[in-house]
């Protein structure tokens, strides 16, 4: 007896839209495979992974696995806000010799991804998938202590959570947080190199159109490849060349400039493909000879310099003759990208006056230039129609004298130091565009005027979303701008 649907009566129109991330009729036989592949080349620097004449739909939360191998530090982990993707530097997926989609300086891309994950998702999900921790949780004083301007036993202060009781003093005093055991690279053994965590990222996240786009990979006749840069192994941003893979807790120190090498052997595609009933599959190719979708890229323009070169700054972000939906910035501090901290150059440096506005089309997006924080908040969670899940003083503080982080620390950093730990460091800013214009071929220019900056060497960084159409055709993949 066979329990597979009848899909005899199902005609062609009525065949959905399977790109489309959404629901499918529950009558369609929908089966989900799982393939671990290897990469075709690797190194220390790069990594590709091919997928040739694949059955089905590639499923978007298909992942690839990384992980480093333990050196001589007991103590070693992956920045808490991006986790394991702070290995990469540039993520592109090709199809034949198109170029679908490709993000450089994805970490600090994948940083301000990271700012729409709730707590709950942070805690119970990705500190185990990709080591994101930025979850949040009150930090109670010590009983101990009456303060004139609270009881004993409150919790006035917020900090990191990991579900991980912070350690206490017998004799009562400041708390020390701690990740989980089982975050930590320790090369100190061979049973802890051995056990050295494995983490993932999606493919969604490499490629954000594959959040409302599957790819019909049964209808390719080319070759699809997935191509990762690795983020360098050293780096000598904030002076002297130190490790820029991973973060060290406070109590080892000393390997802050070890030269952190991605294991092969973990380095794994897992491809997860959809496949339906084979005369479903078979009557949606005759249906769509020539597919076309809608997606978006992503193009990078970034200015390095000192603090005076932001002060009053028309940055030209390009967008020329584009459709362009979305516009991403943040300035990070160079001294910020080191492994004592735990964040690790990963930041958006919130500590500044900032004036800004989007010109383009010969007209400013604002009547007047917007320098609100509150405001700007806003701005950013109406571009991306979700709210950013931090703190207050973790975009800008409201008190200069005081934080609302707590002083107690992480891994033997103050979370509440802009220097190492994670008080305004996510001062991402987005501006969606409203006139819903083609951009003219002078492109956009986007206003940054920022004054209150600590001397010295920053890096401004924005992201332009621009609309592609996508079309397969006789087994063929082509893209281009709309």
């Amino acid at each position: 007896m066979d329990d597979k649907p009848d899909n005899s009566d199902i005609s062609s129109d009525r065949i959905p839209d399977l790109i489309k991330i959404g629901a499918i009729p529950s009558s369609y036989g929908q089966m989900l495979h799982t393939d671990v592949i290897d990469s075709t080349t690797f190194s220390q620097r790069r990594v590709r992974f091919t997928l040739s004449r694949v059955a089905g739909f590639l499923h978007s939360n298909s992942k690839i696995t990384l992980g480093i191998t333990p050196l001589t530090s007991a103590t070693a982990f992956y920045p808490l806000n991006i986790g394991i993707s702070n290995l990469i530097q540039n993520a592109q997926l090709t199809i034949g010799n198109q170029v679908v989609c490709s993000i450089d300086d994805y970490s600090e891309f994948h940083s301000y991804q990271s700012l729409f994950i709730s707590n709950e998702d942070n805690k119970e999900r990705e500190q185990y998938l990709s080591q994101r921790c930025i979850a949040h949780k009150p930090v109670y004083d010590d009983r101990t202590a009456d303060v004139t301007d609270k009881p004993p036993n409150s919790a006035k202060q917020i900090g990191l959570d990991v579900g991980r009781n912070p350690v206490v003093p017998d004799a009562g005093g400041a708390g020390a947080f701690e990740l989980l055991p089982w975050m930590k690279h320790d090369g100190t053994s061979a049973q802890g190199i051995a056990d050295a965590p494995v983490y993932s990222v999606y493919l969604s996240d490499l490629f954000p159109f594959l959040r409302q786009n599957q790819l019909p990979c049964f209808l390719l006749d080319q070759e699809v490849h997935i191509d990762l840069t690795f983020t360098d192994e050293l780096s000598s941003l904030s002076g002297a060349p130190l490790s820029r893979r991973m973060c060290v807790a406070s109590s080892d120190n000393g390997n802050n400039a070890v030269a952190y090498q991605i294991n092969k052997e973990e380095c794994k595609l897992i491809y997860d493909s959809i496949t339906y009933d084979g005369e479903i599959m078979e009557k949606y190719a005759e249906q769509n000879p020539k597919l076309t979708f809608q997606y978006v890229d992503y193009r990078l323009a970034k200015r390095t310099g000192d603090q005076a070169a932001f002060a009053d700054l028309t940055f030209p972000i390009g967008g020329n003759g584009r459709l362009v939906s979305k516009v991403m910035f943040a300035i990070s501090s160079n001294a910020n990208f080191t492994p004592l901290s735990l964040l690790n150059g990963t930041t958006a440096y919130g500590d500044i006056a900032l004036s800004t506005n989007l010109l383009y089309n010969d007209r400013f997006e604002f009547n007047v230039d917007r320098s609100n924080s509150a405001l700007l908040f806003h701005t950013t969670q109406q571009a991306e129609g979700k709210v950013p899940m931090i703190t207050h003083d973790e975009y800008v503080r409201r008190n200069s004298a005081t934080s609302s982080i707590t002083v107690e620390t992480m891994e033997g950093r103050i979370q509440g130091l802009r220097t190492v730990g994670i008080d305004e460091l996510f001062r991402w800013t987005a501006i969606r565009p409203n006139k819903n214009e083609r951009v003219n071929n002078k492109g956009m220019d986007l206003t940054y005027k920022a004054t209150g900056f600590t001397a010295g060497n920053y890096t401004l960084r924005c992201y332009l979303e621009l609309l592609k159409v996508a079309t397969i055709e006789n087994g063929r993949f082509s893209c281009y701008f709309a």
